[in-house]
């Protein structure tokens, strides 16, 4: 596979020491001693860094970053320096590569040298872990803790030719990957074991009966049925869903699915953040139909492809197998008309649609690569001419190659476009939602408090109520009860996606969400550019533009609030104690130098701060003064 990380993340950032959530695979080669018996120890250091420089480039074809190399092995970081909201997957597809290509090269060891024992095991921990840069001479980036620690355990505690994976990663796997279990492992330091699981391979489609209830969606579904109606009658359609992550586009385009039923032949892929094939997704679209997985043995695949199209085709199987084939990786050097993929492509389509009406649904298009970008565009067309429905589902990135195909989509095809851009739940839908997730056995202060905090994310809402469920809780009566309001403790699931989001800002934007999360959920703008020590306008736009934050007025004064709770305290999560110390204290003195006129109606907030960064003695004064003055009215 030729496979290339996204553009974003081709200029890495050197991280300041932060805490943040990362997934370590730890790679290690078994059996190489083997091989000093049949060559000399400068052949067997050759033969040997020949491998680990295949596995590197596994980890770097996925986004990861090699932390080290050790003896036979690699250490490498998957959210380090920038975190992805798919650093797990990114981990899981590079470990079965490094399977794949150390398997291969085995087998060219044991036919010169004889030597049939040479594999590679491999372990993945996903946690979170202090990173920082050290050494000064040659700077290393470096994740420190327990993480890392799990994270060299199961690569000991795995087979030779197998992958073993921690428990948080292993959830967060299981709806994409198939795994089995390994049992508990002793790991030092820890009172109790470790269950680990088995890392097979990836699932073709996720299992029915893992999704959580659609609520609240009635408007979306109703306009969705709609555009189904149109499609089965004939009529080609084009679907656009929109919202941010976690909002519930993928379980609405599973509705979708199950309400067209055996009406329609569905076709599905999906854009990755890590890169892949060109045009990937519509790889995946056409190996699904084939019932064929780009890693199989190219003879197999050759033969899938032939026979389907074949059989759909007829006679014009030539006219498209040349563009198909290199499309999908095959060997048809030579062959005319192998440089017409989208025609080759539209050919395909059309034939499915001749005999039912077909939908071509693509997730995530906000990833799509300009292959894709420009096939997409194309296929648009289609919808003019075959009752064709192409469905996209995508996050509003500006500037982004999903963003240009909506454009397109909107300004040639809109008397065939359903634009659906996915609002936040009501809180009645939310509340409905959270009794489907987690049934009657949570008090009401803690059920509101779920609500309130995911504000109508139907992902947020689910793994705040996983953690209710699995942790971060206490047993009251017959009922369960949570702490709230912690940043310390957001579901990993939750910190992953919402530091990845924050993590694709650019890097003054980045420093400036941390000093405004700092400040609070809402935050006067002259404080912040007090405290960040200069003109904040350009990184301030960024955050806006990004929906990081958004304007509370300007009148009195300019205020802003982060869109999302969640989305703040991801952002202050991320801050060592040391470095929330600093900042809580520069805050404290950016209020008592700007408001030293009024400084009475913030001495609450001015305690917090100040208390906060470590100086109790400030912090008392001023709680007492706010004591005597009565209600801060500032909060």
């Amino acid at each position: 596979m030729d496979e290339s990380s996204q553009s974003s993340d081709s200029v890495p950032r050197v991280p300041e020491d932060e805490l943040r959530p990362v997934t370590v695979l730890f790679a290690d080669i078994v059996g190489s001693t083997s091989l000093g018996e049949r060559l000399a120890p400068d052949e067997v250091k050759v033969l040997v860094g020949e491998c680990v420089t295949m596995m590197a480039t596994a980890v770097e074809q996925y986004g990861g970053v090699v932390q080290a190399y050790q003896g036979d092995g690699i250490c490498a970081y998957f959210g380090v320096p920038v975190a992805h909201e798919d650093d797990q997957e990114r981990a899981a597809r590079t470990a079965l590569r490094i399977l794949e290509v150390v398997g291969e090269y085995a087998e060219d060891i044991e036919r010169a040298w004889g030597v049939g024992d040479f594999n590679v095991r491999v372990g993945i921990n996903t946690g979170r872990a202090a990173v920082g840069v050290v050494g000064a001479a040659e700077p290393q980036t470096v994740a420190l803790g327990d993480t890392t620690n799990l994270a060299a355990r199961m690569e000991s505690a795995a087979q030779p030719g197998t992958i073993a994976v921690g428990p948080e990663t292993a959830r967060r796997l299981s709806t994409r990957f198939d795994l089995e279990p390994l049992g508990e492992i002793t790991v030092k330091g820890r009172e109790a074991p470790v269950a680990a699981s088995r890392l097979v391979g990836a699932k073709t489609r996720e299992p029915p009966g893992t999704q959580r209830p659609i609520l609240g969606r009635d408007a979306e579904l109703a306009r969705l049925d709609g555009a189904l109606e149109e499609l089965v009658s004939g009529r080609g359609q084009i679907v656009l869903v929109s919202g941010e992550a976690g909002i519930g586009k993928t379980r609405l385009l599973s509705e979708l699915r199950s309400l067209a039923g055996d009406r329609v032949e569905w076709l599905e892929g999906r854009c990755l953040s890590y890169g892949g094939l060109a045009a990937w997704p519509f790889v995946e679209a056409l190996l699904g139909w084939l019932g064929a997985d780009i890693g199989e043995p190219e003879i197999a695949l050759r033969t899938k492809v032939r026979a389907r199209l074949g059989a759909l085709l007829g006679d014009g199987l030539d006219e498209v197998f040349p563009a198909l084939g290199r499309l999908l990786r095959l060997r048809v050097d030579g062959a005319a008309g192998g440089d017409d993929v989208a025609g080759a492509y539209e050919k395909w389509l059309k034939a499915l649609a001749s005999t039912q009406p077909l939908v071509l649904a693509l997730e995530d298009v906000h990833w799509a690569d300009t292959s894709g970008r420009e096939l997409g565009e194309h296929l648009l067309a289609l919808t003019d001419e075959a009752p064709l429905a192409v469905v996209l589902t995508q996050e509003t990135v500006t500037r982004s190659e999903g963003a240009a195909l909506r454009l397109r989509a909107m300004s040639d095809f809109g008397h065939r476009t359903t634009e659906l851009s996915l609002e936040p739940l009501s809180e009645e839908a939310s509340n409905a939602l959270l009794h489907a997730l987690a049934g009657e056995n949570v008090d009401p202060i803690a059920r509101a408090g779920l609500v309130r905090e995911a504000e109508g994310n139907p992902l947020y809402l689910e793994e705040l109520a996983r953690a209710l469920v699995e942790g971060g809780l206490q047993l009251r009566g017959r009922t369960w009860t949570i702490t709230l309001r912690s940043s310390e403790l957001l579901p990993p699931a939750l910190e992953n996606l919402l530091v990845a989001r924050i993590d694709r800002l650019p890097d003054d934007a980045r420093r400036l969400a941390h000093i405004a999360a700092v400040i609070g959920r809402t935050f006067p703008v002259r404080v912040l550019e007090d405290v960040s020590g200069g003109d904040v306008r350009t990184p301030l736009a960024a955050l806006l533009r990004d929906e990081i934050v958004r304007e509370v007025g300007r009148y009195p004064e300019f205020e802003c609030t982060f869109a999302h709770a969640l989305v703040h305290d991801a952002a202050l999560a991320t801050l060592t104690a040391a470095r929330k110390r600093e900042l809580y204290a520069r805050v404290a003195a950016a209020y008592e130098s700007l408001y030293a006129g009024s400084l009475d109606e913030h001495l609450e907030r001015v305690a917090h701060y100040y208390a906060q960064a470590g100086n109790l003695p400030r912090a008392l004064e001023y709680a007492e003064r706010a004591k005597e003055q009565g209600p801060d009215v500032s909060r």
